[in-house]
């Protein structure tokens, strides 16, 4: 019986065909990458105080310099570290106090919330989402809660879009998402309040993984079974571009409106490429399009300088051998057989527990570069930069080493090094900036891996590499699970701490590096 992909392997399996439109599929994760990062500067917290709406008068009248009136309107506080700093949240009650004695001792003077507003220091953001609504101090949980719902878009699209390819094609779905992602993301752009803004980023979200699922499954379908794990990869470079791109812009761009607008606005460069990506053989055949699959499959092997298989295509046509779901026994397997077998159970619980830490500190040091001290943008684009060479480590080591070892020490190392930035004093930034960058090399290392091990973990017929390729839905659940459940509140928070104090996280990325010893070791999918 002849198989698809042996017709891949006949016309070339990763040849000039195949590497444009892996590129032209991929161009659109740039966006991805840019609406999925994009809250580390939509929600920026800016340095704050309270407003005091009497200390102007009063500053007139006792001619105080700016200095004094600083001192006469926020008291001190200590930090996490012991070190006294001007209190964000709080300040004096001067309608209650007797200002006489303008450098007496304050302790005695009452305190109050900051009824009256804050003040934002605008020298880096000159705008901001929380900024507008004052999502600081007792507030500052709607940020986390915002970015909770965005994760809930992603989880929902990841679970839905994979279906919907798999109804109208992969070429279809995407562009749709693509077209549905850019009117939400310039929407976002003019809603009113916090309200709007939230529903609409949850609608972002669930559009990214239309685009971004559905053109990796697109561009995996097109390829010879040995170029799938590279093509995974290359997606995700181009996701991780569309990273330090935003870093650019935002860097640029200092108001939120007008920031979400620019990344929103990239949508319409993909447009055009309707007329350059062809839909997926192999979903044409699954639906009995033959005589389109055998068009593209001929462009294919005219564009690679190869023959077209037409004695291999008939025995593959008149075996009928259109990528069932179903296997030669006639029985049928589901993501939840994955629960049936004990050793596969277990196995399936170290990769879950796997992908959730990985996205948990993922999200946690590429939304919470702000916090390692330095210059917000510069931090970010180094959080995006590290992972090119992590990416190409990770693929060097598995083929020489295999999966489980380098996983191990890629998720220890990542995680000790997180845990290492606790003790380090807010003075070292140098430091604190090196052991965050190698905990986010060893994490996106950990996250290239696992992404590759799941795939060849499984038996065949379960495998998120088989049913066309697409992750079957407990494996889409499972992953938009894991992208929900991350370090929001360090990523919208105002906290002076550095994200790995996420111990919780930190200590989960190490742990779970040691229960991936327990797990079976493949060596390219074997």
């Amino acid at each position: 019986m002849v198989h698809y992909d042996e017709i891949l392997k006949h016309v070339g399996e990763f040849g000039t065909y195949q590497k444009r439109m892996c590129f032209f599929a991929f161009l659109p994760s740039l966006s991805v990458g840019m609406h999925m990062l994009a809250m580390a500067f939509l929600a920026a917290t800016p340095e704050h105080r309270c407003t005091a709406p009497e200390a102007e008068l009063l500053a007139a009248r006792y001619n105080w310099t700016e200095a004094e009136l600083l001192n006469m309107t926020i008291p001190w506080t200590k930090d996490d570290e012991g070190s006294w700093v001007r209190d964000s949240c709080k300040r004096y009650d001067l309608m209650t106090v007797d200002l006489n004695d303008s450098y007496g001792n304050r302790s005695g003077w009452n305190v109050t919330s900051c009824d009256a507003g804050w003040t934002y220091d605008l020298s880096q953001y000159k705008t901001s989402i929380t900024q507008e609504n004052d999502i600081v101090c007792s507030d500052m949980w709607l940020g986390s809660m915002a970015q909770s719902i965005y994760m809930l878009g992603v989880l929902i699209g990841s679970i839905t879009f994979g279906d919907l390819s798999d109804r109208f094609g992969r070429k279809v779905v995407m562009f749709v998402a693509n077209a549905l992602l850019l009117i939400a993301g310039v929407s976002t752009t003019f809603a009113p309040n916090f309200t709007a803004f939230v529903i609409l980023r949850f609608l972002v979200g669930l559009q990214c993984m239309g685009v971004y699922l559905v053109n990796f499954v697109l561009a995996a379908e097109i390829v010879g079974p040995s170029r799938r794990t590279m093509v995974g990869t290359l997606d995700y470079v181009f996701f991780v571009l569309g990273y330090m791109v935003m870093g650019g812009i935002a860097y640029l761009i200092r108001t939120w409106r007008h920031l979400q607008l620019a990344i929103s606005l990239s949508g319409i460069l993909w447009i055009p490429l309707w007329c350059v990506v062809t839909e997926s053989p192999r979903w044409l055949l699954a639906k009995g399009r033959t005589e389109e699959a055998r068009e593209i499959v001929e462009k294919m092997a005219k564009t690679n300088g190869t023959d077209f298989p037409r004695a291999l295509w008939e025995k593959m046509v008149e075996s009928k051998d259109k990528l069932e779901e179903t296997p030669e026994n006639d029985q049928f397997y589901s993501a939840w057989d994955l629960l049936r077998s004990p050793n596969l159970a277990k196995k399936s619980a170290i990769i879950f527990y796997n992908w959730a830490v990985i996205n948990v500190v993922y999200y946690g040091l590429s939304l919470n570069t702000s916090a390692l001290g330095g210059d917000d943008y510069i931090s970010f684009f180094l959080s995006g930069l590290i992972e090119f060479p992590a990416l190409l480590m990770s693929i060097l080591v598995i083929e020489k080493w295999g999966r489980r070892l380098p996983h191990v020490l890629f998720m220890v190392g990542g995680g000790v090094a997180c845990i290492c930035t606790v003790f380090v004093p807010s003075d070292l930034f140098p430091l604190t900036m090196t052991l965050a960058m190698i905990g986010k090399f060893g994490i996106s290392a950990g996250f290239n891996i696992i992404f590759i091990w799941t795939g060849e973990i499984y038996p065949t017929v379960i495998s998120p590499a088989d049913r066309h390729l697409e992750a079957p839905p407990l494996y889409r659940v499972r992953r938009a699970v894991c992208d929900w459940w991350n370090p929001v509140s360090d990523a919208a928070g105002d906290s002076g701490d550095p994200p790995p104090t996420n111990i919780g996280g930190s200590r989960g990325l190490w742990k779970s590096g040691i229960l991936t010893v327990s797990s079976r070791q493949t060596w390219g999918g074997a």
